[in-house]
C-alpha cells in the first residue's frame, strides 16, 4: 500500500500540492494524468525524498520515507524523473549495473549480472549493451533509463513520464512490460503520462490532478469520462469503448 496524508508542497510562495490524500493498493499499474502544472511531477519527487517533505506523511507499506534508512529506501521505491543528468561516457551495460548498486554497493555479483543480462533481454538491449550514452538517440537513451529502473528491482517504481521519445513499437512494448512486473513481479507500477489512452488501455487505476489536487480518482472506465476530461483538460472529447476500456477521441 502507497498512503499520501496531508501533504502539502510550496515552492517559494506557491502552493503546488494542495492536501493530497491517496491510498493506492499494490500491485497494480496506476496512472497519473492531467494538464501541465498539476503537480504530478513534484508529487512524485516527495515520494522519493528528491524534494522535501513539507507537511503530512508517505508511507510505502510500513516504510515512512522520512523515517526509513536511505539503505532500505533504495531497495523499497525506485525513480525515473524527467529530467537526469547521467554521465555520457558510460555504457549501457555499465548504466544497467549501476541500477544494482543498492545491493552490490560496487562489488557486482554473478547476481547481480544475471538480473542485468535478464533486464537487457527483456528491453531488447543486447546490442547497444557496449555503446555510451552520449551515442545513443532520445528513444534510445529513455528505454535504457527506464532498465536501469527494473534493475534495481524495488517492489515500487515510480516513472515521471517515461514515454517521452519513444516511437509506438517501443510505447506499446513499454508499456506490455510494466503489465510484466505487476501481474508477474508482482510490483506496483505508478506513472505519470501525458497519453490518455495508455493509461485507459493499460492502468488499473487512474489518479486525475489538477492544480495541485486529487480530482477523481477510480478504474479507466469509471473515470474517463467525457465529463471529467472535459472538466480536467477542457476538451471537448468523445469517449468510445474498446475491450471494456474507453478510447477517447479529440471532438474537431
Amino acid at each position: 500500500m502507497i498512503t499520501i496524508e496531508n501533504v502539502s508542497h510550496h515552492i517559494d510562495n506557491n502552493l503546488i500540492l494542495n492536501n493530497i490524500n491517496l491510498n493506492l493498493t499494490k500491485e497494480q499499474v496506476i496512472a497519473l494524468i492531467g494538464p501541465n502544472g498539476a503537480g504530478k511531477s513534484t508529487l512524485f519527487t516527495v515520494m522519493a525524498r528528491l524534494n522535501p517533505l513539507q507537511t503530512g506523511k508517505i508511507r510505502f507499506d510500513d516504510h515512512d520515507i522520512l523515517t526509513t534508512d536511505s539503505k532500505i529506501l533504495a531497495k523499497t521505491v525506485a525513480m525515473l524523473a524527467q529530467e537526469n543528468h547521467i554521465q555520457g561516457r558510460l555504457t549501457v551495460a555499465e548504466l544497467l549495473m549501476f541500477g544494482r548498486y543498492p545491493y552490490h554497493q560496487g562489488r557486482p555479483t554473478a547476481h547481480d549480472e544475471a538480473i542485468v543480462k535478464q533486464v537487457m533481454a527483456r528491453f531488447e538491449l543486447d546490442t547497444l549493451a557496449t555503446r555510451y550514452l552520449a551515442t545513443l538517440s532520445g528513444g534510445q537513451r529513455q528505454r535504457v533509463l527506464i532498465a536501469m529502473i527494473v534493475c534495481q528491482d524495488t517492489p515500487f517504481v515510480l516513472l515521471d513520464e517515461p514515454l517521452n521519445n519513444l516511437d509506438m513499437y517501443h510505447a506499446g512494448k513499454l508499456m506490455r512490460i510494466l503489465r510484466t512486473l505487476v501481474e508477474q513481479d508482482k510490483k506496483t507500477v505508478v506513472i505519470v503520462l501525458h497519453d490518455i489512452n495508455q493509461a485507459s488501455q493499460f492502468a488499473d487505476t487512474v489518479v486525475m490532478m489538477k492544480k495541485g489536487e486529487i480530482v477523481s480518482q477510480g478504474r479507466p472506465v469509471d473515470v474517463l469520462t467525457k465529463e471529467r476530461i472535459f472538466e480536467l483538460f477542457g476538451v471537448n472529447a468523445t469517449v468510445l469503448e474498446h475491450n471494456g476500456r474507453p478510447v477517447i477521441v479529440d471532438t474537431i
